[in-house]
């Protein structure tokens, strides 16, 4: 019998247990602790008190994590939306050989090199209403200017602005790669039959592009839901908890303000299966096209 296969496992068993003890001990810590109530301050994880279902039963009925649910969803799909508009127009734009394309592409993914804290202190200066330039230019144009941090009706599609400025260069990226794998032969054909540009778009790209959009929008669906930085370094919440995302209320419940471990631990939990379920449609929906182009 050959060695090769015995080696070749001697290789992999030693990454999956490393992969094993590094991903699966802390959500099975994670499922343990959402079933105990556990105080920080009490001390370590032996002055636990099993609790059983009382966690997930109490976040069914708290309105202020429903609340943070809904504002991280409209945030997502206002952000996401804006995104894939604009980051779709930009790759079609950068798809062209234009002089100086390189210039271009590097500044789309300029604000991708930001960390996010850095871009939501950078935009928190920015969206001041007094200070800021951004309003102050907005009034020089006669356009009104909301005060983005203190409105309660302002301040999410505002951090979907920053999220758009910082993370629209993702979405552009993937469409341009979609975009230039695309058959140049079947454009050359269209356009010998008289097809207008908007046929091409319609008929052609955007059915190529399925594929790629579908990740795209998996990617940015999935960052938006997991919103943090952005909250937390512009709004801290504000205005009324206005701006609380899902993942804000889960630190503040945890690690931030009241440091109930194993409630935290529990809407981490809650919170993780709804992403999960969404990130479970998009893959749905992938998999099933492709196994339509097959």
């Amino acid at each position: 019998m050959s060695t090769r296969p015995l080696i070749a496992y001697g290789f992999v068993i030693p990454a999956i247990l490393a992969l094993g003890v590094l991903t699966l001990y802390p959500v099975l810590f994670g499922l343990y602790t959402s079933l105990h109530s556990w105080n920080w301050l009490a001390g370590q994880a032996e002055n636990m008190t099993f609790k059983g279902l009382g966690n997930y039963i109490e976040l069914l009925k708290d309105p202020y994590f429903l609340n943070s649910i809904g504002r991280t969803l409209y945030f997502t799909l206002l952000a996401v939306g804006i995104q894939f508009i604009l980051g779709f127009t930009v790759a079609l734009l950068l798809n062209e050989e234009i002089k100086g394309s390189w210039f271009f592409r590097s500044a789309v993914i300029f604000p991708m090199m930001i960390s996010d804290i850095v871009a939501a202190l950078i935009w928190r200066s920015l969206l001041d209403p007094t200070l800021g330039p951004l309003n102050y230019y907005l009034e020089m144009l006669h356009i009104p200017a909301p005060n983005w941090l203190a409105s309660t009706s302002a301040v999410i599609p505002g951090l979907a602005m920053v999220d758009t400025w910082w993370q629209t260069g993702n979405i552009a990226l993937i469409l341009l790669a979609g975009l230039q794998s695309l058959p140049k032969d079947r454009f050359e054909m269209a356009q010998v039959d008289g097809a207008s540009g908007w046929k091409m778009l319609r008929y052609i790209t955007i059915p190529g592009l399925k594929p790629f959009i579908l990740v795209a929008l998996i990617f940015r669906t999935i960052d938006c839901l997991r919103v943090f930085a952005l909250s937390w370094g512009i709004t801290a919440g504000g205005p009324m908890r206005a701006s609380e995302v899902s993942q804000l209320y889960i630190y503040s419940q945890g690690v931030g303000r009241l440091l109930r471990m194993g409630y935290s631990a529990a809407l981490a939990i809650a919170f993780s299966l709804i992403v999960g379920v969404i990130a479970g449609v998009y893959i749905y929906l992938l998999q099933k096209g492709r196994v339509q182009h097959a």
